[in-house]
């Protein structure tokens, strides 16, 4: 038995007569180093490769470190991935790399302290005329990189898809202010003497705007969401705002206790007053910052081969950080013309903490109020997908989900456009709306627009993340989007069943 061991055992080494190296050197080298069974002892699994192999020659290395392939990449592996756990959160490159990641809402509080300090570097009538630099300059780049990236096969077929414009726009323009309506309207009642009066009505005036311009497309494309969808809801929202957005402002200021929050335009008109002024400074920032840089970039992007530099510009020169970063200089310019009038310091902190609580958590419970509208779950596929017998109401109702159950992508775009308000066209109505009240008492009433820009980027750029990593998984909801097939009806208006055996052929 024991000859046959030895035989069994060594037959699984390669042969040491073949090697040039000692015969003593290599069998001393398995007696200290493996069992009697042939397997390696746990001084040769603990030890390094390199000295494990060391006292050979170059056959004899090559012949043991096959055997020891598994052992060498065990040790490799789990060496590095321990140092890598054992890292502290504190550690100097993980507080970097956290930095970096978090550039944007870094950049958000830079811009706040840099506005409070030097308000009159980014404010209108500025050292860098912002009104030109940032609200054309900035916008129009933005928009241009936009054009650029857009495909225009796709950003045509969104135009078309009125089940998105819907969506969208009733929530941004009905169903969000009729929500501040009714909030304002029962902070109102309490008459608490610590909030200014004035703020509500700035609420309301935020509520009727329409989505913002930059941050919706920035933030859709850091979340991997549709951004022809998020650029096109972007027009639409700001053409019907132009319209709309006074048209609310008066119909909900209606109520005589609302009647100190009423426009009034110069020379003391009241009600729609200066809607022409509007319309023209609207207009022009829409046409020269938005539409016309992004015609430029879908015509740019079909010439010959642009798209392939296109491609590496967007890889090498990082053009979505560079459009990012354009969002930056926006919110410093807003809130240096709030401190350069200094509007923060005539209402008092119970006001600008029932702002900053209003603000965040509507933002928030829009979003997931949206995300829940437009993803429809919870519904049982017999309801979505009905039988082929069931009753011509329950087939339409399906079709009806089915077309307003939107892809992932288009969903997390309307979830960044719907909810966000901006001041493309909030700048124009404060200004000429307004323009029959006190300069200080218009101050007030831009405060909540001002902090709801600034608040919902910030909390924009967090849900980028969790909507970047709900994409990237499968979406089982409209995996199979296709409606239920209608039936063949007949002249009495019921479905006509067919007999499949009784189709057959003879």
């Amino acid at each position: 038995m024991a000859n046959t061991g030895n035989s069994v055992r060594d037959s699984t080494f390669p042969d040491p007569k073949k090697r040039t190296g000692s015969r003593s050197s290599y069998g001393s080298f398995k007696r200290d180093h493996f069992n009697a069974s042939g397997q390696p002892s746990g001084s040769l699994i603990n030890a390094p490769t390199e000295t494990c192999l060391g006292g050979g020659s170059e056959d004899e290395q090559h012949g043991l470190q096959d055997q020891l392939g598994p052992t060498k990449s065990r040790t490799s592996v789990a060496e590095p991935s321990i140092e890598k756990n054992t890292r502290k959160w504190y550690h100097p490159k993980a507080l970097l790399l956290l930095a970096i990641s978090n550039w944007f809402l870094i950049g958000i509080g830079i811009a706040i302290g840099l506005a409070s300090r030097f308000p009159q570097v980014a404010a209108e009538g500025g050292y860098i005329r912002s009104e030109y630099s940032i609200q054309y300059g900035a916008l129009a780049i933005i928009f241009l990189i936009t054009g650029l990236t857009l495909s225009t096969q796709i950003l045509y077929r969104q135009v078309k898809s009125y089940s998105l414009h819907l969506s969208t726009q009733i929530i941004s323009l009905l169903v969000f202010p009729t929500v501040v309506f009714i909030i304002i309207t029962i902070i109102q009642s309490a008459d608490n003497p610590a909030i200014d009066r004035y703020i509500l009505v700035g609420l309301m005036v935020m509520g009727v705007l329409p989505t913002t311009v930059a941050s919706n497309i920035t933030m859709t494309r850091g979340a991997d969401g549709n951004v022809e969808a998020a650029t096109v809801e972007v027009v639409v929202g700001q053409i019907l705002g132009i319209f709309l957005s006074p048209l609310l402002l008066n119909m909900f200021f209606v109520g005589s206790s609302w009647a100190y929050g009423r426009p009034v335009a110069e020379a003391g008109k009241k009600g729609t007053a200066g809607l022409t002024a509007i319309y023209q400074q609207v207009g022009k920032r829409l046409g020269l910052a938005v539409f016309l840089p992004t015609f430029v970039g879908q015509v740019i992007q079909n010439i010959g081969n642009a798209r392939k530099y296109i491609k590496w510009a967007t890889t090498h020169l990082h053009l979505p950080k560079i459009a990012t970063f354009m969002l930056l200089l926006i919110i410093w310019s807003a809130f240096s013309n709030q401190f350069k009038n200094h509007a923060f310091e005539s209402i008092s902190p119970q006001s600008v903490i029932l702002v900053c609580f209003f603000n965040l958590s509507l933002y928030l419970c829009m979003t997931l109020a949206v995300l829940y509208i437009c993803r429809l779950p919870y519904l049982t596929r017999s309801i979505t997908h009905p039988p082929m017998a069931s009753a011509r109401w329950r087939r339409k109702l399906a079709n009806f989900i089915l077309h307003y159950r939107f892809a992932k992508p288009e969903t997390t775009a309307i979830c960044f456009c719907a909810p966000a308000k901006g001041l493309t066209v909030g700048s124009p109505i404060l200004n000429i709306l307004y323009a029959g009240f006190p300069e200080d008492k218009r101050a007030i009433i831009s405060i909540p627009i001002v902090i709801y820009q600034g608040q919902q980027v910030a909390a924009a750029q967090i849900l980028t993340y969790l909507f970047k990593r709900w994409n990237a998984k499968p979406d089982t909801l409209v995996a199979n989007k296709d409606p239920p097939p209608e039936l063949p009806t007949s002249r009495a208006g019921t479905p006509e069943l067919q007999d499949r055996a009784s189709s057959v052929p003879p």
